[in-house]
């Protein structure tokens, strides 16, 4: 019976790699290659490895309990780790993400995402034209290159939030929560409860 479980997690588990694959790494080559539209394959790439380093911590996590001892190689090769997958966090998927939109999709700071004026208080996107379309006073350009780092600082963000909370969910790990009505046996510093106060 346990072989079977085993089995079936295994299966699981390359049928889950076998989807991210798919959809990180198949789907933007399928999209470049038959609709002609400008891919990075770098990006889905690195997003494909971070997310399988985010699985690897989430499985190890669910492996191993709460307060087993740890060799000073288990701590060396757990910290690389780490470190390769902050690496990527930080550093490969936003470089990635503007070497894209400053490539392929050719976000510059010429090309205008959208215009606003007080002489005409609508949007105007697309091409220069815009600029002159939006004349007046009080005029907002806001360009395709500022888009693009509003994402990046959005993957920042993400990223942080992120980390954040995956620290908190692996500290958390095997703990149960406490029912309404119980008291808790222990103090906030971890020593038993003598007496009430």
């Amino acid at each position: 019976m346990r072989d079977r479980a085993q089995l079936l997690r295994i299966l699981g588990i390359l049928t889950l790699g076998g989807f991210l694959f798919l959809l990180f790494v198949g789907v933007p080559v399928v999209v470049g290659l038959f609709l002609g539209y400008p891919v990075r394959l770098e990006f889905f790439v690195s997003l494909f490895f971070f997310f399988l380093g985010l699985a690897v911590v989430f499985y190890v996590g669910r492996r191993r309990p709460p307060g087993t001892p740890m060799t000073w190689g288990e701590a060396i090769v757990a910290a690389t780790f780490v470190f390769g997958v902050l690496l990527l966090a930080y550093g490969v998927v936003p470089n990635e993400w503007m070497k894209w939109a400053d490539n392929q999709l050719l976000w510059r700071s010429d090309r205008i995402w959208f215009a606003v004026s007080t002489k005409w208080p609508v949007f105007f996107t697309g091409s220069n034209a815009a600029v002159e379309a939006a004349a007046g006073r009080g005029r907002i350009i806001v360009s395709f290159q500022a888009l693009r780092d509003i994402i990046v600082a959005t993957i920042y963000i993400v990223m942080l939030v992120g980390q954040v909370w995956v620290w908190i969910a692996f500290q958390k790990r095997g703990r149960k929560p406490a029912a309404a009505g119980e008291v808790a046996r222990t103090s906030t510093f971890g020593r038993p409860v003598v007496k009430r106060a």
